[in-house]
């Protein structure tokens, strides 16, 4: 029994050397401090075999074991350690280094060297972070946290067994993908793939070439590598050889009209005519292969001045609003219906907060911010190509690619309005205008709920009804500005005149007419906040 005693006295001894507290020892004695409150209450004396309280410790005695044990507490045992912080002995020092390395990562720059071309970028580019730095903290917890037994017990296996945590770097993928992207437009002897453009209502088509580009797989090894070290980086990517993936012989039978559909905006104001023909620039042009998805927000964002766009009138929570960019969705509604058509998979759709006017019910798409998009994704086995193109305030979407469909086949679609909600009028009173003024400030809208049916025929006999959705559309008012001022004075009496001599002809006036103003041509565009300055 004592030689237990002696060894469990050895091995504490040592444990507490590693902490760095002193270790006091008398006849048949060996005192141990706690490291926390929890602990404090318990410290221990193990006399004979049998564990105590030492309740004649002094109360300076004791501030100062506790000043050490809080120290002890949050200390590192050996044989625990993470790579890149060989120098950090405790838990604080360890949440300090993890988060001052994140910070040096996102001001820390390097360069990417290949075939003789370097392009310059930084770590925060490409959205770098230390995936598992709360698992490191966890795991760092499990070995600063219990009393002083559960800690021995635990650094005790630690001596035996080591255990090290490699920080996981990772990088936000599509931004590293854009990054890898943009340098590898600067490598001459990068492959590119086929291209087609429709040019006087025509293809051309611009063959493939192989040719060798930056191996992702080691560069971005070499990435990760690099980012924990000091100063700036160049890192001297691979070059493996690619063969294009897209080829001239894919896009041949791209010949066949799938899907096209035509919306007029003559009744549009100039500012929303120049975003309709500046959005649809964005979005024509446009090559899907098979199971590729295009966004008719990231096509056309963003919304700002800079960008070519204007203030226009749009829907935005149910009111008619200036937006940049207003105008955008009768593009997205275009490209939605020649998509029906085409009988291409309709990724994401939502209609607009109020009806439209351009196309019949539950056949609109709405663009608001990220949260309302217009998505569609090719799902033949042949690529498809998007045509989008503004003429005489028309504007048109055609879907081209190989058809297949039986000539026999036809589409049509349908509008089911299934309730009404009749609009009514919203009045504000202004007291700068005199009683009786009163002018229409705005159009209002029906609401509506509206149901859109693909009805599928053969030889002209209908074959088949689906639904395709079920809409519901919120109801405004019309909006009057009522004077609430004084009455208007009444015009003067006529002079009397000799009924021989000739009179002026001038119209009595009364008091002031109604005054309308055009209903505002609304775009059902993006919907943001009206600020003009943003993107300047």
């Amino acid at each position: 029994m004592k030689k237990n005693i002696v060894n469990i006295t050895v091995s504490m001894a040592v444990f507490m050397a590693i902490l760095g507290l002193s270790v006091s020892t008398g006849a048949g004695r060996f005192d141990i401090s706690a490291a926390n409150e929890e602990t404090l209450a318990d410290d221990v004396i193990l006399e004979g075999g049998q564990i105590s309280t030492d309740s004649d410790a002094t109360p300076e005695s004791q501030n100062e074991v506790a000043d050490d044990g809080i120290k002890a507490e949050k200390r590192l045992p050996q044989g625990f350690s993470v790579t890149g912080f060989d120098d950090i002995k405790t838990m604080y020092a360890l949440e300090d280094a993890l988060t001052n390395i994140q910070n040096r990562i996102n001001e820390k720059n390097f360069i990417l060297e290949f075939n003789g071309e370097k392009v310059e970028a930084s770590y925060a580019e490409i959205g770098t972070n230390i995936e598992n730095k709360d698992a490191i903290l966890e795991e760092a917890q499990k070995y600063t946290s219990g009393n002083m037994i559960d800690r021995f017990a635990k650094s005790s296996v630690l001596l035996e067994t080591p255990e090290s945590i490699t920080p996981n770097i990772s990088f936000d993928e599509d931004a590293l993908n854009a990054f890898l992207e943009r340098a590898n437009s600067t490598n001459p002897n990068a492959p590119a793939n086929a291209t087609i453009k429709r040019v006087n209502d025509a293809f051309e088509i611009t063959p493939e070439h192989d040719g060798y580009a930056i191996d992702n797989e080691s560069t971005v090894a070499k990435l990760k590598e690099a980012v924990l070290k000091d100063g700036e980086e160049t890192i001297v990517a691979e070059l493996t050889k690619h063969t294009a993936t897209v080829k001239a012989e894919d896009l041949k039978d791209i010949k066949d009209v799938l899907g096209t559909f035509t919306t007029n905006y003559s009744s549009s104001s100039s500012e929303r005519a120049t975003n309709i023909a500046v959005g649809t620039e964005k979005m024509d042009g446009v090559l899907l292969m098979p199971g590729e998805t295009l966004s008719g927000y990231e096509k056309m964002h963003p919304f700002t001045i800079k960008n070519g766009y204007k203030m226009a009138k749009a829907y935005a929570n149910g009111l008619v609003v200036d937006s940049v960019g207003g105008g955008a969705c009768q593009i997205a509604t275009t490209l939605y219906e020649a998509s029906l058509r085409a009988e291409i998979t309709i990724t994401e759709r939502k209609n607009h907060s109020m009806i439209v006017g351009y196309v019949q019910p539950s056949g609109d798409a709405a663009i608001a911010g990220d949260y309302k998009d217009i998505k569609v994704t090719n799902n033949r086995s042949t690529p498809i190509y998007v045509e989008a193109i503004t003429s005489g305030r028309n504007v048109t979407f055609t879907i081209w690619g190989k058809e297949d469909r039986p000539s026999n086949r036809s589409i049509e679609f349908e509008s089911e309005v299934i309730s009404e909600t009749a609009k009514g009028k919203t009045y504000i009173d202004d007291p700068s205008k005199p009683s009786g003024y009163l002018r229409k400030q705005s159009d209002g809208h029906r609401g509506r709920v509206s149901k859109l049916w693909k009805v599928v025929k053969e030889d002209g006999v209908e074959v088949s009804r689906e639904l395709v959705s079920s809409d519901t559309y919120m109801m405004a008012n019309d909006v009057y500005i009522r004077g609430t001022g004084a009455a208007a004075a009444p015009p003067p009496a006529p002079a009397e005149t000799n009924p021989e001599e000739p009179t002026e002809n001038t119209a009595p006036t009364d008091s002031v007419p109604e005054e309308t103003t055009p209903a505002p041509d609304v775009s059902l565009g993006p919907g943001f906040n009206p600020d003009i300055t943003q993107g300047q």
